[in-house]
């Protein structure tokens, strides 16, 4: 795993203010944003994908794809990758949850740990002393013991005011840990994900995604919130028995210091109390230990079960929800209701097994306890009549034995807890550690918030230590990039070149769309893209992108790669910082991505790092031919566009996402049937803006209709994942090719 990364995306949230869903027109009276940033309270929408492919395993083939499984590490020292002349060592897999790292955690609160335990000594000292002064207190009424009754009341009324405070020391700074590790371990989960390569996303769901972050590591959260109280967790191991937990849950849960397998609490003073009643104690504690480590290995699979039935339920909401527009229009209402109601009766299924477990397992346990206590009166009361134990001993053991009923109790649900989350932390790791981290993004990321300088509170979160293995792997290959600033002169400066290029997507290695395409993007020129569907033009788009490319083993531990590579300037493209080349770059798609955020806010996504100015977002708007319907909507600027820019119509969409592409003013522009859902008079004014964006911008159009490409400086018609044909419009005509079929035909406007 990579280091954890900052947040680009805030985490999303499907809810959106009702107030601002019914505007009305009298937007004069709320208060105008003179700049456009994200606050931390903002959130930021990506449109779920509706479908996506099962995985399968890519193979090692010829393209610029394919490579080995694993990224290699180049050494710190030996930054030219053409000299390396030894084999690459395969990094190592890192889980994303480990005890390493919540101890890592947790020693960022090293004050609120220490008051924590001595509030739990406390609390624990208070609640054992109670039962001996109940003994007293019933030898002092039967005469059998000579002490003022006033004082010993005094002494039990102090232990039931402390005994309470402590408690509250204990809960609150307990909670306030975990709250603070789960925030930091949440947003580093939210940054291993982001960082993983684009075929991790087409492999998984987003709703599979979106339940590691809710209900997977809520699992784990519930380990500290909800065993805090006395008769659960932390009091009740240390008040109770033995620790019972097996070596890997131990990897699970930071207090496993505190028991150690050792006798604690209430069995250390039953014991030194009365060592003849004491072996009924330790049949129940036998009883229960084992009673427990059955439980542990029956319910194992259960609690797996139970938790992939819960992230397939959010994985159908997330998938029907997104896609209502599309449910309607096929009236796949019943079909979605079919597919959910299955999934809920699975989700039924699995939590009624579960609640099986766990009610044999309680009664069981308490069947146990009950049968220990019969025999502990049997005893004790034989004992007294004999006068071999007083009133006053038996009451206090008798105190002691609810005490460590309680106790045991809660340690059973306990376990349950640690199983549920032990069972999260393995979805966590296994689906974070099969794909791999995007190395070239990562390394990116992390260099921009560390030099960033006045970090936010929210980006504090993602900054792994200097230390880390995985900062310490990610930095040390990544020694061989070109320097930020000649990304941008590079850019500026040289042509775009495609050589050999060959391509199989991961996910389908054996369906090559590319082969041994070679196109030359001359700098400050215009290329049009053409062909008909599948020839491979968006995913020439992709590779200029980075979405998708070599193995960065390829790049260290061999020679360039025979079968293609893409060069700026010359320079491979893989030797640049993902984040400097991403700034370069400005694409346009045919279905363009907004947030759930205002109009104004998804222009200045342009320049998500700044504060954009209002100014600048209105200039960029009106270039786009998008400043009038902005400004007649309700709020103007201000105007929520809804979930994936629902509320506003295909061409507003489009035009607000042009917008976003002239703010950013990037060298390289990428226009991927940028003007198809644009009316005959918007694509007008908006290609108007476009011909004096592209004037001195290396420029790639990937268009449909005739008027958009027949002016540019040289046209590839693409067919069978090469570049067939290639020259200006009038040349290809006279060519009479593909080219001319598709123009004469017409289909060049419909493909």
């Amino acid at each position: 795993m990579a280091a954890a990364l900052p947040l680009l995306l805030p985490s999303t949230n499907l809810s959106l203010n009702h107030h601002h869903r019914h505007h009305h027109h009298h937007h004069h009276h709320l208060p105008i944003r003179r700049n456009f940033h994200l606050l931390r309270h903002q959130h930021l929408h990506p449109p779920p994908i509706l479908q996506k492919p099962n995985f399968t395993t890519t193979t090692t083939g010829a393209g610029y794809i394919t490579g080995p499984a694993s990224d290699a590490i180049i050494a710190a020292d030996d930054p030219k990758v053409d000299e390396v002349d030894s084999g690459p060592e395969p990094v190592q897999r890192l889980n994303a949850i480990s005890l390493g790292l919540l101890l890592k955690l947790l020693s960022r609160h090293k004050l609120r740990v220490a008051a924590s335990i001595l509030s739990l000594v406390c609390c624990t000292t208070c609640t054992l002393s109670m039962p001996i002064l109940s003994g007293r207190f019933f030898e002092v009424l039967i005469g059998a013991r000579a002490e003022p009754l006033w004082q010993l009341l005094s002494k039990v009324a102090v232990l039931y005011t402390l005994e309470p405070i402590f408690t509250v020391i204990f809960v609150v700074n307990m909670n306030t840990i975990w709250e603070k590790v789960m925030s930091s371990l949440r947003a580093q989960i939210f940054g291993s994900v982001l960082i993983h390569k684009v075929e991790f996303f087409d492999k998984y769901k987003v709703g599979e995604l979106t339940a590691l972050l809710t209900s997977d590591l809520g699992s784990f959260k519930n380990i500290v919130s909800e065993n805090t109280s006395r008769d659960r967790g932390f009091r009740a191991l240390t008040e109770a028995s033995y620790s019972t937990l097996s070596k890997s849950e131990l990897k699970l849960i930071f207090y496993s210091s505190f028991s150690m397998r050792k006798v604690v609490g209430t069995m250390c003073l039953l014991f030194v109390l009365a060592p003849q009643l004491a072996p009924i104690l330790g049949v129940l504690m036998l009883g229960v230990s084992i009673l427990v480590a059955v439980y542990k290995r029956s319910t194992v699979k259960v609690f797996k079960a139970y938790g992939s039935t819960q992230a397939s339920i959010a994985d159908c909401v997330t998938e029907t929800f997104s896609a209502i527009r599309t449910v309607r229009s096929f009236g796949g209402e019943k079909r979605q209701m079919l597919t959910f109601g299955n999934q809920v009766l699975d989700y039924q299924s699995s939590g009624i097994k579960l609640g099986f477990f766990k009610s044999i397992n309680e009664s069981i346990t308490r069947v146990a306890v009950y049968v220990s206590l019969l025999a502990l009166y049997i005893l004790g009361g034989s004992k007294v009549q004999a006068g071999e134990l007083s009133v006053g001993t038996v009451a206090s053991f008798i105190g002691y034995t609810f005490t460590l009923t309680f106790a045991v109790q809660g340690l059973v649900n306990t376990v349950g807890d640690l199983r549920g989350a032990f069972a999260a932390t393995e979805r966590i790791n296994s689906v974070l550690s099969d794909s791999e981290v995007d190395q070239a993004l990562a390394h990116g990321l992390e260099k921009d918030i560390r030099q960033g300088g006045g970090m936010d509170d929210s980006l504090k979160m993602f900054i792994s230590d200097p230390n880390d293995k995985r900062r310490s792997q990610n930095m040390r290959y990544m020694s061989s990039l070109t320097a930020a600033s000649s990304v941008r002169n590079l850019a500026q400066s040289g042509d775009i070149c495609l050589e050999d290029v060959y391509f199989s997507y991961p996910l389908r290695p054996d369906v090559e769309i590319l082969s041994g395409l070679d196109l030359t993007l001359k700098c400050g020129s215009v290329t049009a893209l053409v062909g008909s569907s599948g020839a491979g033009k968006s995913t020439i788009v992709q590779l200029l992108a980075r979405f998708y490319e070599a193995s960065i083993y390829e790049l260290c531990f061999q020679p360039w790669p025979t079968q293609g590579r893409i060069t700026v300037a010359g320079e491979d493209l893989r030797t640049f910082d993902k984040s400097e080349w991403a700034r370069v770059v400005s694409i346009v798609n045919q279905e363009p991505v907004l947030f759930s955020v205002s109009v104004g806010e998804n222009i200045a996504y342009g320049l998500p790092d700044e504060n954009v100015s209002r100014d600048d977002v209105i200039a960029a708007a009106k270039a786009a031919n998008a400043h009038d319907f902005i400004v007649s909507l309700p709020d103007g600027y201000d105007t929520l566009v809804g979930e994936r820019g629902g509320l506003l119509s295909g061409g507003q969409r489009q035009r607000v996402a042009i917008a976003r592409a002239l703010l950013k003013n990037s060298p390289i522009l990428i226009l991927d049937e940028a003007t198809s859902a644009l009316d005959t008079v918007s694509e007008r004014l908006v290609q108007d803006a476009l011909n004096q964006l592209m004037k001195g911008r290396t420029t790639l159009v990937i268009a449909h209709r005739l008027s958009t490409v027949q002016n540019a400086d040289q046209i590839a018609l693409c067919s069978e994942g090469k570049i067939a044909e290639l020259g200006s419009h009038s040349d290809l005509l006279a060519k009479k090719g593909q080219y001319a079929s598709l123009v004469g035909t017409q289909r060049l406007a419909f493909e």
